[in-house]
């Protein structure tokens, strides 16, 4: 009786240890893992925005919308989630990938949806299929408008966002929670000229046109830009005003000496009448020329510049080390002053860009 005895006690110990095992693979809720709440994977997207001049993530205060697509190995479309609203802007803000363990290449443009009807939207990608859309197929479009045969654009853009990353995704027997991080880039510019006449004399900016010309409209899946036509970017607003005049500021007269500023009725000028004109305009690239150009009512030329050139004249004054690419992806704020003789013409011997006053040798307008 006590060999049976003993033979059953083991029998039953087996058996209480191979129930034991079997609830533990059946369940993440078993005993050993009472510390989890699951055995469950989730990946989480967050996006940041801080390729900006003042290095701070500005995401929640400026993206208003996010299309996130997911691409496998061959670069096929195999997830795709849009979000807009509120709720971007809200503490935490994740996307949540519903994809299976693997390797993907995440693309997002963001601020394709601003929420106001009573506006067209500024940019456009293609409608993408599962399983049928190439990753090189969700390129970014300028909605531009056309007279004749020449496309423009007389609008403030709104903020357009590109963001491109490979990611893992774990398969993890324990479960858990995995953040990825996406770092957004801003592909739009505003850009503001000032024009002051150096005698104090008021500027009427009906006068003049503003316009930049570039080739920038469509952008690639990883923020290239690809051949396009010509863009005219007019200015979609103009006025006149009033500065106060610091006398270090101005360019000396002819080049020569420190000008004696004075009104037609000669008395001191302590404020300047000027013009301002507002444009906006798609990303501007290292190498391309993107030229700004300010012609009088008879279509003569006032001023003509290489915007971008002109652009990273600034670049190493902020104390920060930049490519020339980076400068132009975290400016995206440029206020040109041009100061004008009494013909109307730009005397180029300095322009003011940003608060900087630049000393110009030569300027070549071709």
């Amino acid at each position: 009786m006590n060999v049976l005895s003993t033979s059953l006690k083991r029998k039953s110990r087996q058996w209480f240890v191979a129930a034991f095992v079997v609830c533990v693979l059946v369940s993440c809720d078993s005993a050993i893992y009472d510390y989890e709440e699951d055995c469950s994977v989730t990946n989480l997207v967050v996006f940041r925005y801080d390729r900006n001049m003042k290095w701070a993530d500005a995401f929640a205060n400026e993206v208003r919308s996010i299309r996130l697509y997911a691409f496998d190995k061959q670069g096929t479309l195999v997830w795709q989630q849009t979000e807009s609203g509120e709720e971007l802007a809200s503490e935490g803000y994740a996307i949540t990938l519903d994809l299976s363990a693997g390797d993907y290449t995440l693309l997002a443009w963001a601020g394709l949806e601003n929420g106001e009807k009573q506006e067209e939207e500024s940019f456009s990608v293609p409608e993408a299929h599962i399983g049928k859309t190439r990753i090189e197929n969700l390129c970014c479009s300028l909605n531009r408008k056309y007279e004749g045969t020449d496309a423009h654009s007389k609008r403030r853009l709104y903020p357009l966002f590109h963001g491109l990353m490979d990611v893992s995704l774990p398969d993890s027997e324990d479960g858990g929670t995995f953040t990825h991080m996406m770092s957004l880039t801003k592909n739009t510019n505003h850009v503001r000229v000032i024009l002051q006449h150096l005698s104090g004399e008021p500027v009427d900016p009906d006068d003049f046109t503003f316009r930049i010309d570039e080739e920038n409209g469509l952008m690639a899946h990883d923020n290239s830009l690809l051949a396009d036509e010509k863009i005219i970017y007019h200015a979609y607003h103009t006025v006149s005003g009033t500065t106060d005049m610091d006398i270090d500021d101005y360019p000396d007269a002819g080049g020569k000496q420190k000008a004696n500023i004075k009104s037609t009725s000669g008395k001191a000028v302590t404020s300047m009448s000027v013009a301002i004109a507002d444009l906006s305009v798609a990303r501007l690239t290292e190498g391309r020329k993107s030229f700004l150009t300010i012609e009088n009512k008879e279509g003569g030329i006032t001023a003509r510049v290489p915007l971008v050139d002109y652009a990273l004249l600034l670049k190493d004054g902020y104390g920060r080390e930049m490519s020339a690419q980076d400068y132009l992806d975290r400016q995206d704020e440029y206020s040109l002053t041009f100061f004008l003789d009494e013909r109307d013409k730009w005397i180029a011997t300095s322009i003011i860009i940003n608060s900087w006053k630049i000393v110009l040798d030569d300027v070549d307008f071709n």
